[in-house]
């Protein structure tokens, strides 16, 4: 883990799949049903999704061709719409938090930093999600894929998500664990924190990383604000 200058930073803001909640069972439940729904056969034991950092509708079409699946009738959308509603369905607390990140937000709320959320869930899943998680309280701002009509990688949610918290970007930091929130967070001019042990490849690899980590216990150990 390689050494960051703390000091002026205001806001953190994070990714929510694979950077605070480990909800890969629960994506890969919600596939599986998906497929059921339209007629298919379940996602086998173990399966491993082919994409964990799009939104609803690009994860549910990269499995129906990794499955050799043609898309529904009615396209995309219907296949976003149909997995968002089984990753409703999921009992609170299938996902769970990552090792420390309650501790995290906690020490780093006690000294006065904004804290926020901006992912390429729904905005209604995430907060169930956070809620579930029993973290909502800590945060700020939450944006999610449908606040500004336009996801990640794009700039614009997490530039949303800053005028939120009344932050510009050289003074906020960006966690997530793909090359997708990578990407947003050097279009928006945010120093970005690679939570390495999430769902990304190595294509995060391709943009600027003001620090990366493996655990959140660590973390505390690093900061000095």
């Amino acid at each position: 883990m390689q050494d960051m200058d703390w000091r002026g930073v205001r806001a953190m803001v994070f990714d929510m799949d694979g950077t605070l909640l480990n909800t890969e069972q629960v994506i890969v439940h919600a596939a599986s049903q998906t497929l059921e729904h339209l007629g298919h056969g379940p996602l086998p034991e173990g399966y491993r999704m082919p994409n964990m950092f799009g939104t609803a509708a690009d994860l549910m079409a990269d499995v129906l061709i990794d499955r050799g699946v043609p898309l529904p009738p009615t396209g995309r959308a219907q296949l976003g719409a149909l997995f968002e509603r089984f990753y409703a369905e999921r009992p609170a607390g299938s996902a769970p938090l990552y090792e420390g990140v309650r501790e995290w937000l906690q020490y780093v709320h006690e000294r006065g930093i904004a804290l926020a959320v901006c992912t390429n869930k729904q905005y209604d899943l995430a907060i169930h999600g956070l809620e579930a998680a029993g973290i909502l309280p800590l945060f700020d701002a939450v944006t999610g894929r449908d606040t500004c009509g336009i996801p990640k990688p794009a700039p614009d949610p997490l530039l949303h998500t800053l005028s939120q918290l009344h932050v510009p970007p050289q003074d906020a930091l960006y966690f997530g664990d793909t090359h997708v929130d990578a990407a947003c967070a050097d279009a928006a001019g945010v120093r970005f924190v690679w939570f390495s042990a999430g769902f990304g490849t190595p294509r995060v690899r391709e943009y600027p990383q003001a620090l990366a980590f493996t655990d959140y216990p660590s973390l505390q150990q690093l900061a000095s604000f």
